[in-house]
């Protein structure tokens, strides 16, 4: 996904439209850049249990499994989950798609060794997030923000941009390891986005 609605009728349909007319395929892409750059902190993890939200075609999930991650890969679109199933049998992937609705569908508590979100923002999902993670669990997040559309000129809804430093302070129960606010380039178009990794501390007290 790159986008996202707080609107959940027809998204999945959407979703499902735009895909197969893209003729979406599944992992064809080298993984994120900011994935690539965190591999060390990725390997030191205790554990193997990883979700990629908004997974999209899968790109940043198989980078995952080939660092020996279990991942369950999450995508609203019965198109690209059904691809990536295909394909991660064919691969021998150890990637789990599953079709979700992220408004709509929990996710398990402390579960997660590793969660991925990329070019997707929902802001009711910043506290199940954080939930989800595993003590000592890493989140790596990367989305575009407000310059994206008026610095750059990029048409896109103002809804699903982040402010200046937002994303900095959604997640006030993990401890922020390293934290980016810049323009970054997506298949040759620049792209104004803030990243964030950030880890679960051992012990967690959520606050009320």
């Amino acid at each position: 996904m790159s986008e996202a609605s707080l609107e959940p009728s027809g998204q999945r349909e959407r979703w499902n439209r735009r895909y197969a007319d893209r003729g979406a395929r599944a992992f064809p892409r080298a993984p994120a850049q900011r994935l690539i750059e965190n591999r060390s902190l990725l390997l030191g993890t205790v554990g193997r249990h990883a979700l990629d939200v908004a997974c999209g075609d899968g790109r940043n999930a198989a980078y995952l499994a080939q660092l020996g991650f279990e991942v369950d890969a999450v995508d609203i679109s019965d198109v690209i989950i059904d691809k990536l199933q295909a394909a991660a049998i064919d691969l021998g992937l150890r990637v789990n798609p599953l079709r979700l609705d992220l408004e709509l569908d929990p996710l398990p508590a402390a579960h997660y060794d590793v969660i991925l979100q990329f070019s997707y923002l929902q802001r009711s999902l910043f506290e199940p997030l954080a939930h989800a993670l595993a003590p000592r669990g890493i989140l790596i997040f990367e989305t575009v923000m407000r310059a994206h559309a008026e610095d750059l000129g990029n048409d896109f809804d103002p809804r699903f941009l982040l402010d200046s430093q937002e994303l900095l302070a959604s997640f006030p129960d993990l401890t922020v390891l390293r934290y980016h606010e810049g323009v970054t380039g997506r298949s040759g178009r620049p792209r104004a986005v803030a990243s964030l990794v950030a880890q679960r501390p051992a012990a967690t007290v959520h606050r009320s």
